[in-house]
């Protein structure tokens, strides 16, 4: 929209910018009346009705960079008159914190469907890099062109980076880390926009310029080509029959319980303007009203977690509509009963004991004797844990293992008592991604798959059984087809049979699935519920304290505590070798404010400006990486992530590590190609791929989610050569997949270092990282995990005083 916005004549440039107004004031009148409160009474327990909210809008052409970016900055005064007695009070924050996504997702909608209707532009379904939820934008503007006007994020990293490799160039070595800062510094005020702000004119100016690479002088023309392309119906309020809209409930509800075990009424309605972006309204109140009746028939089907109103509600505190102003529906939390049902049959697995078992001599006689292939053995702890799960009998067992505390041996004795029992084969493994599974597959020696692969393949064994009925059905039917017939008819029954069996699990059987915390409670219920239908077992292997799962989750904790002291548990800390740090770990799993005080102690906890605190990062980061010590670098969100791996490769291209292609006036570019995440690589460069493709063979293997590689070519169609980090495979991935699913690998988020093991680990941890993460980072180091705190971030409590 601001693109269109830019390029356009005055006419339709006032246009677009009267109906921006409008949808801002439609959302924050909408807010006012149904989001905005005010609390009063012990610990804010009565919700107040307020007269209104006071407010003011500043328009905004331009981004930090310059780049076309309409918007408005609406402030909003927190105080506010209270219906009930007259008072001023501030506003609830919490009940706009949990609508902020679906104001978000209603202004979308609204701003759509009033462009629509004053031009008729059409809205099309666009994909994102990172999440499977489609992003909307006008029809006809090229993303090519989108891209030219997002050039704000990174500018500053960019600038630097040039800096170093020309201070390189200029002088033969890298920069002090001093002087580091001091080029960090520079990039910043030389990239920080003008004080003084260029005028309208001037701005579109520079666009048309700017867009002419992509669309040629005549941009006006371009920008009325856009309209009148709208082919949706502009829909009433009362175009929608109940089917459709019972439907669309049952969409969203089924999209929310996928992603949270339980919800409120704001989860369901955001959903509800999600799904409903692809529609066209004639009018906002339409739009609203039709989310409302969508989300109260989805709320109807949810089941209330939170317990009624037991006793009568004074009259002062009930509204005019019936409602309680000290139970107010923004309070009540729902779940689903398909989710309840799914916890409830994971609970009865883990109480079942009939499951296959292993007798405790067997038990014994691999436990007092070392691995296999390996000069060591169990601990008493790893031992104990066998014991057990190999000898409980339950259909669905559970192994805690905190950071560092040896569960892939564990799960090799395991294994190793199981087959000794059983037989080869008799265990199989599931992980979190392919690439996992390859890891976890070779250091456990079983069988292990993508658990989202198997359970898809799973599924399939019901339409497996259906269409060998149905053959088996017709060659009954016809006994007396000629013998190649019957023969071929024959081959494809044994075919399916085969196809079933491989899917299907067998009785005896144990399923390890590792990481379990990361798995969802559906995926769980399928899986444990398949183990049980074949008489196997299942072993769901995690810590509670790590992180969870995106979809809908919780159960591996709700396993774990359903049995108490009882459940298996390892608790000696092998990795870290520190012993104040093992014991600084486990406090920090338990959330003890303690283990913050003792990495502080021991030199752990750096602090600093947040300007030059990457960049310190990657310094220390590096120092180890050329002392020949395998360290991550880890941040909680990606545009962090980004800047660290920019920062990484622009060393490595100073240094010769990475082709580059020097040009006039000593500035460097490049010669490799675009990825992914808006850098590129060249030959030399680690990367990442961040997505399955099982058609990319690499002999035996093929690429997956989380493999590692460096580039050993890049090509002018965009294609690129990789090889496996520390192996021999190589692959040339397609232009597509590279610039959609490559990445730089020298920095991660915490959720891709779960499960990882390197010599030192350094994260960047901000006041909003949370304990699973903060966890997680800090323990994947052997020798060191150093934490680096922005300012802001106080590293220690405040000291006492009298």
């Amino acid at each position: 929209m601001s693109v269109a916005w830019a390029l356009a004549d005055e006419g339709t440039k006032a246009v677009i910018y009267e109906y921006h107004r409008r949808a801002v004031s439609f959302v924050i009148g909408y807010a006012e009346a149904q989001v905005f409160r005010s609390r009063s009474g012990a610990n804010g327990i009565v919700e107040e009705d307020i007269t209104g909210v006071v407010a003011a809008a500043f328009t905004h052409w331009a981004s930090m960079a310059d780049d076309p970016q309409l918007h408005d900055h609406v402030v909003v005064w927190n105080r506010a008159c209270s219906v009930s007695d007259g008072k001023w009070r501030t506003l609830d924050s919490r009940g706009l914190f949990k609508a902020r996504t679906t104001l978000s997702e209603l202004h979308q909608g609204v701003l759509s469907d009033l462009l629509t209707g004053a031009l008729g532009v059409g809205w099309e379904a666009r994909g994102r890099r990172h999440s499977t939820r489609p992003r909307y934008e006008i029809a006809g503007v090229g993303e090519a062109l989108m891209a030219e006007f997002s050039q704000g994020a990174g500018q500053i990293a960019v600038y630097r980076d040039d800096l170093n490799v020309a201070f390189v160039a200029a002088r033969g070595r890298q920069p002090t880390g001093v002087e580091q800062m001091r080029l960090a510094q520079h990039a910043t005020l030389a990239t920080r926009p003008r004080k003084t702000h260029a005028g309208l004119d001037e701005l579109t100016d520079g666009w048309r310029s700017r867009a002419s690479r992509h669309i040629g002088g005549e941009q006006v023309a371009w920008v009325a080509n856009l309209k009148d392309r709208n082919d949706l119906p502009l829909l009433r309020a009362d175009d929608l029959a109940d089917p459709i809209l019972q439907d669309a409930a049952e969409a969203v509800l089924s999209g929310v319980a996928e992603r949270h075990a339980t919800y409120g009424r704001q989860n369901l309605l955001a959903e509800t303007h999600r799904i409903l972006h692809g529609v066209r309204f004639a009018s906002p109140d339409d739009r609203v009203t039709v989310a409302e009746r969508i989300t109260d028939i989805a709320v109807d089907r949810s089941l209330s977690l939170t317990p009624p109103a037991m006793f009568h509600t004074p009259d002062r505190y009930v509204r005019a509509d019936g409602s309680s102003r000290l139970h107010p529906a923004s309070r009540v939390v729902y779940t689903t009963q398909a989710l309840l049902d799914a916890e409830a049959r994971l609970l009865a697995g883990g109480r079942t004991v009939d499951g296959p078992t292993v007798t405790v001599e067997t038990v014994a006689a691999v436990t007092d004797a070392n691995l296999p292939g390996r000069d060591y053995g169990l601990s008493v702890d790893q031992a104990v844990a066998v014991e057990k799960i190999a000898v409980s009998g339950r259909v669905l067992d559970v192994l805690v293992g905190p950071a560092g505390t040896g569960k892939t041996s564990t799960m090799a004795g395991l294994r190793t008592v199981w087959e000794a029992a059983r037989g080869p084969g008799s265990v199989i493994g599931l992980a979190p991604s392919a690439a996992a599974a390859e890891v976890r597959g070779d250091e456990v020696g079983i069988d292990t798959e993508n658990t989202a692969k198997w359970l898809t393949e799973w599924r399939r064994i019901l339409q497996l059984v259906v269409r060998r009925v149905r053959l088996a059905g017709r060659l009954a039917r016809h006994p007396h087809r000629s013998s190649a017939d019957a023969r071929k008819g024959a081959g494809q029954v044994k075919e399916l049979d085969g196809a079933v069996d491989e899917r299907r699990l067998r009785s005896g059987q144990l399923v390890i699935v590792d990481e379990a915390s990361l798995a969802g409670t559906f995926a769980l219920d399928e899986i444990v519920t398949a183990a049980g239908d074949a008489g196997a077992k299942a072993v769901l292997v995690g810590d509670w304290a790590q992180l969870s799962a995106v979809e809908a989750g919780g159960a591996f904790s709700l396993l774990v505590a359903d049995r108490g002291d009882l459940a298996p548990e390892l608790v000696d800390v092998r990795r870290v070798r520190s012993d104040w740090e093992k014991t600084a770990s486990v406090e920090l799993r338990l959330g003890h404010d303690s283990a913050v005080d003792a990495y502080s102690d021991h030199g752990r906890v750096v602090g600093g400006d947040r300007t030059d605190m990457p960049e310190r990062l990657y310094q220390a980061w590096k120092a180890d990486i050329d002392a020949g010590r395998s360290s991550l670098m880890i941040a909680a969100d990606a545009a962090t992530v980004a800047e660290l791996n920019r920062r990484a490769r622009a060393d490595r291209v100073a240094a010769g590590k990475v082709a580059d292609d020097r040009v006039a006036a000593g500035k460097v570019a490049d010669e490799g190609v675009a990825v992914g995440d808006g850098q590129r690589v060249g030959v030399g460069d680690e990367v990442i791929t961040r997505a399955n493709n099982r058609l990319l063979a690499t002999g035996r293997r093929w690429v997956k989610n989380g493999d590692r590689w460096t580039v050993t070519a890049t090509n002018t169609d965009g294609s690129i050569a990789v090889r496996r980090a520390g192996g021999t495979g190589e692959v040339v991935l397609p232009a597509d997949y590279a610039a959609a699913h490559v990445e730089l690998a020298y920095a991660t988020t915490a959720h891709r270092a779960q499960g990882r093991t390197v010599d030192t680990a350094h994260a960047m941890v901000s006041p909003t990282t949370t304990r699973e993460v903060l966890y997680v980072a800090a323990t994947r180091g052997r020798e060191s995990n150093r934490l680096w705190t922005p300012a802001t971030t106080p590293t220690r409590k405040p000291p006492t005083t009298g």
